[in-house]
């Protein structure tokens, strides 16, 4: 008989292998994948369809031999609740297992001038919106996972307070503990993490076992440090702050309060500031309001605006890239729009200054995920307990 953490380890692997699967697998594929035997497999998967994980397709019938049974994630059986919150309101979705949008929801709140009690109370209200509308069509309502919640700054991984958010003027705010004492979220599991953190988990999907920078252009600048595929943690768990790595010592003033970091020169705040827009505007309209501020012409006036964000970026990666010794960044959020024309510069300044160049020629490429990946990303976090522990759902569910 298997032990308790066999069987949860081989339940885990054969569950996150079918999610991960670019096809349905038979159960015999699903053998060949994991490397278990048919007959273990074939008992897992009982399981995991008696909890409602996975389910079976129609048989397909291939010449003579038996039908294959195709099996997938099952859609439709349970809720993850994922919550962004930016300077400008609170998002929110569920999905199933699946990753399949059930239900999503906005509200407009100015999160920089409104204290963070009233964000928490729009967050309870968006959760209990979603919950209402994914199971409508339901028999019952539909079991939560549980809730993550993507946010803009330093979170604790201990208890998901959050540290420091300079772009909402956040500090030391102990939001999961607060979000848990709403009543739309009784008895569920709430989490929290840095948005750039939740952003880089499609990229991986796309990028199996792969090694980059990820930096993202949103409100502020963010991003991660990607190793083998795994996505590095640090020792407090922030690693990855690129948007506070100093590119001008002395230079403009960042809303963290230092002078000088690459959030000051290429975030979105940071180029409404300057452009006198509001924050509505998309990065296009910044970049032509700048080019136009400049006096130079348009085209010239462009090229400046431009050059002086590829510079501030290929300073903060050529500085990264002497460190970790990695050749591929990808630019995502506001960044990636203008990736075609930045990437020159920035390519021109890391040659400059890194030494990652000696091995080899360095890679700038542009993300092709959707905008809302944060969100997207807070609800595949808050899947991760029945991915990590089918095990404990499947006990839930009998």
């Amino acid at each position: 008989m298997q032990s308790t953490h066999l069987r949860e380890h081989n339940l885990s692997l054969c569950l996150r292998t079918l999610s991960s699967a670019p096809e349905p697998l038979s159960r015999a594929g699903l053998a060949a994948r994991t490397g278990l035997t048919k007959p273990t497999v074939s008992k897992l998967v009982e399981e995991l369809i008696g909890a409602g994980l996975v389910a079976e397709d129609a048989p397909l019938i291939h010449g003579t031999g038996r039908p294959m049974v195709p099996l997938r994630p099952a859609s439709g059986t349970l809720l993850a609740i994922g919550l962004e919150v930016t300077a400008v309101g609170v998002s929110c979705l569920a999905t199933d297992l699946t990753g399949e949008v059930l239900a999503a929801a906005d509200e407009t709140l100015d999160a920089v001038a409104a204290p963070p009690s009233r964000v928490i109370e729009a967050c309870g209200r968006l959760v209990s919106a979603v919950r209402g509308t994914a199971s409508a069509d339901a028999p019952a309502p539909l079991p939560v996972v549980g809730v993550c919640a993507a946010l803009p700054g330093r979170i604790d991984p201990a208890d998901g307070s959050v540290l420091s958010a300079p772009g909402l003027g956040w500090s030391d705010v102990p939001f999961v503990a607060r979000l848990r004492e709403r009543p739309e979220l009784a008895g569920l599991t709430v989490l929290a993490q840095n948005d750039n953190r939740l952003s880089v988990l499609t990229e991986l999907d796309q990028r199996p076992g792969q090694s980059f920078v990820y930096l993202r252009g949103h409100t502020g600048v963010g991003g991660a440090v990607v190793l083998g595929g795994r996505v590095l943690e640090g020792e407090h768990g922030w690693a990855g702050e690129f948007g506070h790595m100093v590119v001008e010592p002395g230079g403009a003033l960042c809303r963290c309060g230092r002078r000088g970091c690459l959030e000051a020169y290429v975030s979105a705040h940071a180029l409404r500031e300057r452009a006198g827009l509001g924050p509505e505007s998309s990065l296009e309209e910044l970049v032509d309001a700048l080019a136009h501020a400049s006096g130079t012409g348009r085209t010239d006036g462009r090229s400046e605006v431009i050059g002086t964000i590829g510079r501030a970026i290929g300073t903060a990666v050529a500085n990264a890239l002497n460190v970790l010794d990695l050749s591929t960044v990808v630019l995502s959020g506001h960044l990636a729009p203008i990736g075609e024309e930045i990437g020159p510069v920035i390519s021109e300044t890391v040659a400059e200054h890194a030494l990652a160049t000696e091995a080899g020629p360095i890679t700038i490429e542009r993300s092709d995920a959707p905008a809302d990946l944060a969100l997207r990303g807070a609800a595949r976090w808050a899947l991760e307990p029945v991915f990590a522990a089918p095990g404990q759902w499947i006990a839930r569910a009998a």
